[in-house]
């Protein structure tokens, strides 16, 4: 860690604590002046072990004078700088730790015009036995336990991974050669903090441990610009220990939090994923009045504040409907309200402008403006929107640009093999120009010439989209069979130039789709949702030979976005169900409360 300016001060008066500023104080006139000052102990370490209380450290401060005597001084000021203050806290000379990180920090002391400092380094260990585990199974392990046969190999997280301090732990996921027999070790450690759980295996083993949010708090606080390391050894009375290789968590220091909204197609309902978990997005939708048994909301679209969310009902190409997610009846009515009545505009897919004044409508292949308010049309003034060949419009966050792809090959927006990314320039009284071409059918890949699902970064600086040889990445056929088109991400600025392919988030796989920017640009990244057919974690808990769609997200380093290709390994998206196809994730900051 390193060190920073100190946030306050402890001065040791007379045996009375008084909190000022750092620096110390300057001595009263006749006081002797030191040649030098020194802490002591210069350096202390402090182990805590699975929880047990921290002994206090305690500290003097010493001056020495030109006749060669010492003493030890009341007078002093001692502060921690901000690494120590995460280690612990600092009452009059006292240091204790708190067990909730570890790492070096420093005590500085002040006194009479002189200086000095002293290191203060915390480790912290925490061993969890799982049952049926002896209590010295740890040693048993041993520290760095070799290679053979049996060793584990950590299938999640991926190695390289970039995550934001915010996200929930990962849930760690091995296959090994050693089986559901002996014992499991799963190690994380980031700097001076340890967690380490021991399982024991058996039946139903399903090859995976999540830390518990202390654990993970305390390795996520420790970390510092190191990666996390996880991983996970075997042992049996026969082979003995063998370790498997280590993965890497890099850590970045960001909130991304919000609301993420997506589509389950296993359970054919939107759903939701906030910091409490996930639950039903709008739980009773409106009933189709032809079929009472489909209540679909699909092809989801939320406004920039959070507020509105506006889909099809029923099908698509059917009746539209926005609805109020700042009101509880959205969650609790049956039906959920509606801001307007239903069958008042028709609609495939849509995107809200900046202020949520107007929805921009994609029904066929057509594009057409219409009132969220009321579900009432409008006119769009300069050259107009298109009224064919269009498809996936996304209107930028600063509401200056729409960016929709155009030319497609079929009559519909969901189904088509080429078309080329475009924008149209929006201004006030609803003015549009003409489509200005920005990316090809080509799309820097001559295979994929069907872009599709177009995102502005939140500086509405770039805008990241997916292509592929169709539009769609799985088309089920009318006699069950199931064929899965190649697709990958790319990103552009829109200012034009080339579009770059976003290997790094899609592992080169080609089967990455739907792409979604977070609102959120902390961390020096911007963050982005998509799905992919990639495996997630091993068959037991994850979902490895299964092909089911997952959400994942990418980091988007921007101080090289402009170099190539910025994205970063993804992580899975926590609390969606790995046993559902989940897709088509728009993610928003919470709803306004009512």
């Amino acid at each position: 860690m390193k060190s920073k300016l100190a946030l306050f001060a402890i001065v040791i008066a007379g045996g009375v604590v008084v909190v000022g500023c750092a620096g110390g104080r300057q001595p009263p006139p006749g006081t002797a002046v030191p040649t030098s000052i020194e802490v002591q102990p210069p350096s202390a370490t402090i182990a805590i072990d699975n929880g047990a209380p921290a002994t206090p450290v305690g500290f003097a401060v010493v001056a020495k004078f030109a006749d060669g005597h010492s003493e030890t001084l009341t007078d002093a000021t001692l502060a921690l700088d901000l690494d120590a203050q995460l280690l612990g806290t600092l009452a009059g000379a006292q240091f204790t730790a708190g067990g909730g990180s570890a790492g070096t920090g420093h005590l500085t002391a002040q006194a009479r015009g002189k200086s000095a400092m002293a290191t203060v380094t915390v480790t912290v260990h925490q061993v969890h036995l799982g049952t049926g585990v002896p209590p010295d199974a740890s040693g048993t392990f041993g520290p760095n336990p070799v290679t053979g046969p049996q060793s584990p190999f950590v299938v999640y997280p991926l190695d390289g991974v970039v995550m934001p301090s915010s996200v929930k732990a990962p849930d760690v996921q091995w296959e090994s050669g050693g089986g559901a027999s002996g014992m499991y070790r799963v190690r994380l450690t980031a700097g001076g903090a340890s967690v380490e759980s021991i399982l024991s295996a058996g039946a139903g083993f399903t090859f995976d441990w999540q830390p518990s949010l202390a654990d993970w708090s305390l390795l996520v606080n420790s970390a510092g610009t190191q990666p996390i390391s996880v991983s996970v050894d075997h042992w049996d009375a026969t082979s003995g220990a063998q370790g498997g290789a280590a993965v890497r968590i890099n850590m970045v220091r960001a909130d991304v939090g919000g609301v993420i909204y997506y589509w389950d197609l296993s359970e054919g309902k939107m759903q939701r994923i906030d910091e409490t978990g996930r639950m039903p997005a709008i739980p009773k939708p409106p009933v189709n009045p032809a079929d009472a048994a489909n209540r679909c909301v699909a092809c989801h679209v939320v406004s920039r504040d959070g507020r509105y969310l506006a889909g099809e009902l029923w099908g698509g190409g059917m009746t539209g409907a926005v609805f109020d997610l700042s009101d509880p009846k959205v969650r609790s009515g049956d039906p959920a309200p509606t801001v307007m009545p239903v069958n008042t505009y028709n609609s495939l897919f849509s995107t809200f402008n900046a202020d949520a004044t107007r929805l921009l409508v994609n029904n066929g292949s057509s594009l057409s403006l219409v009132d969220p308010k009321t579900g009432m049309s409008l006119p769009a003034y300069g050259p107009g929107l298109p009224t064919a060949n269009a498809a996936h419009p996304t209107w930028s966050p600063d509401g200056t640009l729409v960016a929709f792809v155009n030319n497609i090959a079929s009559g519909s927006a969901v189904d088509y093999t080429t078309g080329d990314l475009q924008l149209i320039g929006a201004s006030a009284g609803d003015t549009f120009t003409a489509p200005m071409p920005l990316v090809s059918n080509s799309t820097g890949d001559p295979a994929f010439k069907a872009p599709s699902w177009p995102t502005f970064s939140p500086d509405s600086q770039w805008i990241a989209y997916a292509a592929g040889v169709n539009s769609r990445a799985r088309l089920t056929n009318q006699n069950g069979t199931v064929t899965d088109y190649p697709g990958a991400l790319f990103m552009i600025s829109r200012s034009g130039g080339t579009a770059v392919r976003l290997d790094n988030a899609c592992a080169a796989a080609r089967n990455c789709f739907l792409p979604n920017f977070s609102p959120y640009d902390a961390g020096g990244y911007y963050w982005m949702v998509f799905y992919s057919l990639r495996d997630y974690g091993n068959a037991q808990v994850g979902t490895k030979n299964t092909k089911r769609r997952q959400m994942w997200v990418t980091a988007i380093d921007k101080s090289k976005v402009a170099a190539g290709d910025a994205s970063q390994v993804p992580y899975w998206l926590p609390d969606q169900d790995a046993k559902t196809d989940n897709m088509s994730a728009f993610w928003a900051v919470p709803p306004p409360l009512q």
